[in-house]
């Protein structure tokens, strides 16, 4: 016995964690697993005493899924959950990780935002690239990706485009000062359509309109038929230094109705699905130093402790899980979901769905696409006047050109699957995205677009980036009504 103490004891004092001899009595008495989690998230909570006492053990005691003393159910609880993954990555991949994948791939592509951009009416008649340069024609219509953007001496911007049958520039006018505002959108290897005067010889288009595959106007968007809300989060960050326990343990209260105004209470009992982003845990080896600000080193560990948040999480409330770049997965995107042998927990956990990054699913009849956000960088390094404090706008952006990462190349590293899983096809209800840590909401042409925060401080990586994170604030959708709100759990 003497010798199980002296190794208790040792546990805490390896994690500079010091006990009240009352303490220890009562921690005797528990088995490896919990005192683990003990260690665990006393090494996350900022606010714990120098000396750990009876009284502070007492918030380990209880770990409740469901708040029993409540007389009635939730509205919540009065209906079954509806969920559908309509696509998800997930034991899909078949890239072939070779020069014919990335042919397919961007056929695959163009062939399908081609398609989209053909319902306008002006590119219904749009003809090949290898037409145009016959010269037959004075009037030209065209669908391609853009190989290249430049702006030349004279302050013209100049495109490459290109489409199956050939390479042609495109010049956007300095003196159209109208198109050339437009033209600032656009990044390289993104699909998009013009509209112009082709050269004599058809050497060359200059554009008079240019047109983004985009999102129609009035169109009907699907509504849940009861009062249900959507919970949206992301980038936790378990395990980094900078993690908020004390307000990620409120959010578990409040979800739990136990914490809020009458009014916060009431949006908790409606609260049907929590969807979280990516970026479970901090990871390791991520960026350069990482674990100078890590208090759990062990990747496993992250997730079971996380793991050991969400268990409280009351039992009618279904979790929809995407990965990020932070998470134990392959970098590349699109990412299948989180692995099994990390998140063991999570898999054997009935009300939590691992899916891939991104995921497009139907909860209550309403179209939730989650993408983790990692070409918000992109957007904000290619478009002028995009910014992190306006996620918002970036992810606007991304919906325009209905695709989720346009760029290769860039910041994001892109498997050349067969069929492209970041394309947009049918444009969601909800676009939801987190990653640069600060929250957002906007409407835009009626899709609910959503970044969703962080609970992590700034780390000296983001202060290096100009980010200024925006934790511990939760959005919160209504599907009946699409009705937002942000629920604030920082002092």
């Amino acid at each position: 016995m003497m010798e199980f103490d002296f190794e208790l004891i040792n546990k805490f004092l390896e994690n500079n964690i010091n006990i009240h001899p009352e303490a220890f009595e009562k921690l005797k008495n528990l088995d490896e697993s919990e005192i683990e989690r003990i260690i665990n998230e006393a090494k996350l909570d900022k606010e714990k005493p120098l000396v750990i006492t009876p009284e502070y053990l007492k918030k380990f005691e209880k770990r409740i899924v469901v708040v029993k003393s409540r007389r009635k159910k939730t509205i919540a609880e009065e209906y079954e959950a509806e969920i559908r993954i309509k696509r998800d990555i997930t034991k899909k991949s078949y890239s072939k990780g070779n020069i014919e994948g990335f042919v397919d791939y961007f056929n695959d592509r163009y062939e399908r935002l081609s398609r989209i951009l053909r319902e306008r009416e002006a590119l219904k008649e749009a003809s090949t690239i290898e037409i145009i340069k016959k010269g037959r024609f004075s009037e030209a219509k065209i669908i391609g990706f853009v190989n290249e953007k430049r702006t030349s001496k004279k302050g013209n911007i100049i495109l490459e485009i290109e489409d199956p049958t050939g390479v042609i520039p495109v010049v956007i006018m300095s003196d159209d000062r109208e198109l050339s505002e437009v033209a600032k959108e656009i990044v390289k290897d993104e699909i998009i359509g013009i509209s112009g005067v082709a050269g004599r010889n058809g050497d060359i288009i200059i554009a008079k309109e240019i047109f983004f595959p985009d999102v129609k106007l009035n169109v009907e968007r699907h509504r849940s038929e009861v009062p249900l809300s959507l919970v949206l989060i992301s980038d936790i960050h378990l395990g980094s230094s900078k993690f908020m326990a004390n307000e990620f343990e409120k959010f578990i209260k409040w979800i739990n109705c136990e914490i809020g105004t009458p009014r916060q209470r009431e949006l908790a009992e409606r609260v049907k699905y929590i969807v979280i982003g990516g970026d479970l845990v901090d990871g390791v080896g991520i960026y350069p130093n990482q674990e100078n600000e890590l208090v759990v080193k062990d990747i496993h560990k992250q997730y079971d402790l996380l793991w050991d948040y969400l268990s409280q999480i009351p039992e009618h409330i279904e979790i929809i899980i995407i990965p990020g770049n932070h998470d134990a997965t392959r970098q590349a995107e699109p990412q299948p979901a989180i692995s099994e042998e990390f998140a063991e927990k999570f898999y054997q956990d009935p009300r939590i769905h691992m899916v891939g990054n991104p995921c497009y699913a139907s909860l209550h009849g309403v179209n939730v696409l989650t993408y983790h956000g990692r070409s918000l960088d992109d957007m904000v390094s290619n478009i002028p006047g995009v910014t992190y404090d306006k996620p918002a706008e970036a992810m606007e952006y991304l919906i325009k050109k209905r695709h989720l990462a346009p760029i290769y190349g860039g910041k994001v590293p892109l498997t050349p699957e067969s069929y492209d899983y970041l394309l947009i096809d049918e444009p969601p209800d909800i676009l939801h995205m987190g990653h640069i840590h600060t929250v957002g909401i906007k409407n835009y042409r009626g899709v609910v677009l959503v970044n969703s925060g962080t609970f992590q401080e700034q780390t000296s990586f983001q202060k290096k980036l100009n980010m200024r994170p925006d934790p511990g604030r939760i959005p919160i959708i209504q599907l009946d009504t699409f009705k937002p709100t942000i629920m604030r759990f920082v002092s």
